[in-house]
């Protein structure tokens, strides 16, 4: 056999010092390296494991009846199928160009993170702490119910008619029988201040319960008397079911967010120009 011709020689030099000779070269050495690792994407194994599941899921959803072999092959099958369209739609980057399916891998990701999280039980003081910084979820309107007797500045007598009605009060009158209407009302402190000034409302507010006192509006000389105050932040007890809900919703949120950071922060984000 004849040894091999200059010419030949001196192009087979020139294509191996080619650069991309060698990266062709280095692609097929790690492609080969990869079927040798990973096996071939596109093969579908089938497992014990495999079966078992699919058998699992058809007792799950057929009321507990176990699959003849007949159904057990028909769901395999579907399972297949699902599998290289599912493979198929990773190799074409479904995953990470589909918002949808992002937004599902996502929650997803959220959902476990929140499996491993145990339920919290707050004390009586993480209770307190959560009900005062969140008046406004529980807190109701405070409604005053109150009466007034009113005297008009504009007439003379007024002034010692509102003694009398005083002294009888004091005496153990019953004001319904002392001959003067009483103009009350159940009323928030906005409904208040609309119907008699923001003044006199303060005046009424601050008034000790049951208890007749003086007071004044720019128009008259008044007789009131405060019968009861309601709403108001609850009481501990009274709204402890809804709270621990609360509260426990709030703390699994934010531990979820925590285990979620944690995450994030093992990546490192780089902006290009």
């Amino acid at each position: 056999m004849s040894s091999p011709s200059p010419v030949w020689k001196r192009r087979a030099a020139a294509i191996l010092a080619e650069p991309t000779f060698h990266f062709f070269v280095l692609g097929a050495l790690l492609f080969v390296a990869h079927r040798l690792i990973a096996g071939d994407p596109r093969v579908v194994t089938v497992t014990p494991g495999v079966r078992a599941e699919i058998a699992r899921r058809f007792h799950d959803t057929h009321d507990g009846r176990v699959p003849t072999p007949a159904e057990l092959e028909t769901e395999v099958r579907g399972w297949e199928r699902d599998e290289a369209l599912y493979r198929e739609a990773l190799r074409a980057g479904l995953d990470r160009h589909d918002a949808t399916i992002r937004t599902v891998l996502v929650d997803r990701m959220r959902a476990r993170a929140a499996v491993a999280i145990p339920k919290p039980t707050p004390t009586t003081a993480q209770l307190e702490a959560w009900r005062a910084s969140h008046r406004d979820l529980y807190e109701e309107p405070r409604r005053y119910d109150y009466g007034v007797v009113a005297f008009p500045k504009s007439k003379p007598s007024s002034a010692a008619e509102l003694d009398r009605y005083e002294r009888d009060l004091k005496q153990g009158a019953d004001p319904r029988t002392l001959g003067r209407p009483i103009v009350g009302g159940n009323l928030t402190d906005a409904d208040l201040k609309a119907r008699l000034g923001p003044a006199t409302a303060a005046g009424i507010e601050a008034l000790p319960v049951g208890r007749w006192q003086r007071l004044e509006s720019p128009d008259a000389f008044l007789l009131a008397r405060l019968d009861g105050v309601t709403g108001g932040l609850p009481p501990l007890d009274a709204v402890r079911a809804q709270l621990t809900t609360d509260w426990a919703y709030a703390e699994r949120q934010r531990q979820v967010d925590q285990a979620v950071r944690a995450i994030v922060d093992r990546y490192r984000f780089e902006e290009q120009p």
